[in-house]
């Protein structure tokens, strides 16, 4: 983060090799430490070494928290979690399905990428069902002293939900609030196919803004609400 915030640490994944392209977002609590979107595989190795590099390891990672399932922000988490079995995943209900059997999302994704699947994104393997925890929107996550609001927050996608840090007053709103690449000062929203949904992304801003949020994290960058 640009500025660092209590309890609060980001993971540059070095996406292909680039910085700041993908994050994680690691929230620390007393009840172990959450991962916000942990990314896809390929980047696996880097995630580690972000932990390992801030004095953190997988024996203190309770949960994967999902904004969403695409691959760039949730594709690591089944092979995280077969390596990892304290993990539980967080995710939209809409979402779910497809991440304990991912082959029509992989499917879907392979249209797109073609061949440069594997070399880009690695394996999107599935999830155990037992321990996903299904979100809908407008629950009230219990971490001890830390506490976190979920809102769905659909347009980007139809599984697309956003966390609120209630302590710190950041909101991690993965796609739905635009996306900026380091070094570039605009924000643009990412419209990849098929459920992009206007009028549904700006009711997610609103929602969104019911917070009034302190920072955003979005799509692995955080800055000032404004």
């Amino acid at each position: 983060m640009p500025v660092r915030t209590p309890g609060i640490h980001l993971i540059d994944l070095n996406f292909q090799g680039m910085d700041g392209i993908i994050a994680t977002a690691v929230l620390e609590t007393p009840d172990g430490l959450l991962l916000i979107d942990p990314g896809p595989s390929v980047s696996v190795p880097r995630l580690n070494e972000g932990l390992a590099r801030s004095g953190m390891a997988w024996p203190d990672v309770s949960g994967l928290l999902l904004t969403h399932i695409h691959l760039d922000h949730g594709g690591s988490s089944g092979l995280l979690m077969r390596e990892h079995p304290r993990l539980r995943l967080y995710v939209h209900e809409r979402g779910a399905p497809h991440m304990v059997d991912p082959s029509r999302l992989l499917d879907s994704a392979k249209r797109l990428y073609g061949d440069a699947m594997d070399s880009l994104w690695g394996p999107f393997l599935p999830v155990p069902a037992d321990r996903v925890i299904v979100l809908k929107g407008e629950e009230r996550l219990d971490f001890k002293s830390r506490k976190l609001e979920v809102a769905y927050t659909p347009g980007h996608a139809s599984h697309h939900v956003s966390y609120f840090d209630v302590d710190t007053g950041v909101v991690f709103c993965g796609d739905v609030g635009g996306a900026r690449i380091a070094g570039l000062s605009s924000v643009l929203p990412p419209t990849p196919p098929p459920d992009i949904h206007l009028e549904l992304w700006e009711s997610s801003l609103a929602r969104i803004l019911q917070w009034s949020p302190s920072r955003l994290f979005r799509a692995g960058v955080t800055s000032s609400s404004g």
